[in-house]
């Protein structure tokens, strides 16, 4: 708060933050002044109150400094006075302050202010996918896989800073008006080295729902494979509109991950392929050894699969956030809701179709009477150095006569060259090379998808084994349970007229 904001209210005995008391001053009267709401903490004035939650509350602000909005973050009163949880709310705000990555809510500062502790994070203009998810439709496969890249690329980002989330759960990622998805709440993140002293052992921390088993039992011992499990949990949701697993109680819930099976995606969206179903079961698999082990294997898989939406389909913007064809980068098009139809990307365009530039790239050969000196491997791998003119080159780079490796000049004198160095067949080259790199890809593909149906196969045979053993230990237990309601039987039908006998002659009842 400014001096000038001081004195332009001088009589102002008290101001709250909901129940925080930020400061006093004399009452200039003996009667009790009413109270009025902190407009300002330090450096951030205060707007509106977002929301509640069990740490305080969360207003929309404005940091003064630097003029930008924000989001603060303000620690109840009660808390305030347990040194403990001041330790943990500071902590976990230098925690998100380490992650500086565009998809993920950022920290700008931690601090008190008169008593107040507060944390101001970056203000998110939209809402979480929990939010979206209360509706009745289910998220597409384009988006959902959309959202499931660029969380994975966040929280490796932060795996690489030996950070981990441990709450990773639709209500916890976020989704701008533009549609740039924000990886939020770092609140229960923590380094992988840092004194467990703060963490209690025994207790799970992080969202019964989406939290893998492990993270149940003690959240001690998490590590980045716990956050996958977590994302594999909300994509699930997101996708067929209901968590994998339900309980009545939190124990029935860890119970139910510990000894039971999720129903596949596919089984209940019809429109979850088989390929993103076997990868989402490999991201919660019950053992953490037979998960992706990092988040780049994740990504390595998912993106192979091509089903990505460049854009969230659900949001309406004229200025969307897309996924860059690099890396997943995102970046922001413009794109006029008027004139969308006539939106022309910036990128150069060939006037000609390819089979056009090829057949004027044939004719220029034809044309060309140069003579070249090639050195090449022919297909027995030996190697060749021939004079070929350029139509010649041209024909031999199309039935694989020649490759790529090979290397050219046109003077002997002068030293040879890679052949996708000339300009007559640099566009050939680059063809052939793209051509092979497509050819490896989807054998990478190919690999990863046999892959999976190994592990499948594999896992179905191990749920049949388990059932198996679970139906004949339930036959076993009915027939020793019918052995001895038999034997029980027997005894009574026996010793009946046995006691009976003893009573009628101890009693003269015998005729």
């Amino acid at each position: 708060m400014t001096k000038n904001q001081r004195s332009s209210n001088p009589e102002q005995e008290q101001t709250v933050v909901g129940d925080q008391t930020a400061g006093s001053s004399s009452p200039p009267q003996k009667a009790a002044p009413a109270k009025t709401k902190v407009k300002q903490i330090g450096d951030f004035r205060l707007d509106r109150k977002l929301g509640q939650g069990g740490m305080g509350a969360v207003y929309l602000a404005h940091q003064v400094s630097l003029d930008r909005p924000c989001a603060l973050k303000v620690m109840s009163s009660q808390l305030s006075q347990r040194k403990d949880f001041v330790d943990r709310f500071i902590r976990e705000a230098r925690v998100g302050a380490k992650i500086d990555h565009p998809n993920v809510v950022r920290c700008y500062a931690v601090g008190e202010f008169k008593g107040v502790y507060y944390a101001a994070l970056e203000f998110i203009d939209g809402s979480s996918m929990q939010d979206w998810g209360r509706s009745s439709d289910l998220l597409e496969v384009g988006d959902a896989v959309h959202i499931a890249i660029v969380c994975a690329q966040a929280l490796g980002y932060a795996h690489n800073m030996n950070l981990i989330h441990r709450d990773i759960k639709p209500d916890n990622i976020l989704v701008t008006k533009k549609g740039m998805v924000k990886v939020a709440d770092l609140g229960l993140a923590k380094a992988v080295d840092e004194d467990q002293s703060m963490t209690q052992s025994g207790t799970g921390l992080g969202t019964p729902l989406y939290m893998p088993p492990e993270q149940a039992r003690n959240a001690k011992y998490v590590d980045q494979r716990s956050d996958i499990y977590a994302l594999g949990a909300t994509i699930y949701r997101l996708l067929t509109g209901v968590p994998p697993y339900k309980g009545d109680s939190t124990l029935e819930l860890i119970l139910a991950k510990e000894k039971t099976t999720h129903k596949p995606a596919s089984q209940i969206n019809k429109q979850v392929p088989e390929k993103l179903d076997l990868i989402i079961d490999k991201m919660m698999a019950r053992d953490p050894q037979h998960r992706y082990q990092t988040c780049d294997e994740l990504l390595a898989d998912i993106t192979l699969l091509g089903l990505e939406n460049p854009s969230l389909s659900f949001i309406d913007s004229d200025e969307k956030v897309v996924l860059g064809a690099s890396q997943g980068s995102m970046v922001q098009s413009r794109v006029g809701a008027s004139s969308a139809s006539n939106y022309q990307p910036e990128v150069t365009i060939p006037k000609t179709s390819k089979e056009e530039a090829r057949e004027q790239r044939i004719a220029a050969a034809k044309a060309d009477k140069s003579v070249w000196i090639v050195r090449y491997k022919d297909r027995t791998g030996k190697e060749q150095v021939q004079k070929m003119t350029t139509d010649q080159v041209h024909r031999g780079l199309a039935t694989d006569l020649i490759d790529e490796h090979a290397r050219i000049t046109k003077n002997a004198k002068i030293a040879m060259v890679p052949i996708g160095a000339a300009k007559e067949f640099k566009d050939q080259v680059s063809e052939i090379v793209l051509k092979k790199q497509d050819g490896k890809k989807k054998q990478e593909m190919k690999s990863i998808y046999d892959k999976l149906d190994r592990q499948h196969k594999r896992r179905k045979w191990w749920r049949i084994l388990d059932n198996l053993r679970d139906g004949t230990l339930g036959w076993i237990s009915l027939v020793i349970w019918l052995a001895v309601v038999g034997l029980v039987g027997y005894g009574i039908f026996l010793g009946v007229p046995i006691v009976w006998k003893m009573v009628a002659d101890n009693f003269g009842l015998t005729t």
